[in-house]
């Protein structure tokens, strides 16, 4: 089974929250991350990052 990446969006208190979890494909991670940023909770942090959904380790973080 292929690795599983969660996509997590930081409220306005500085709280992450799940919003998806997607294959480990950086196209897809990439996108994934450009959509969570459209998000209503991601309005007033604007950061929203990938993380590795067995290992909890860090994959990538957008500010927008």
């Amino acid at each position: 089974m292929a690795n599983q990446v969660r996509i997590e969006i930081m409220d306005q208190f500085g709280k992450w929250h799940r919003h998806t979890t997607i294959s480990n494909n950086p196209s897809s991670i990439k996108q994934a991350l450009q959509v969570a940023l459209k998000t209503q909770l991601a309005s007033r942090s604007k950061k929203v990052r990938a993380v590795d959904d067995k290992t909890n380790s860090f994959i990538d973080m957008l500010q927008g």
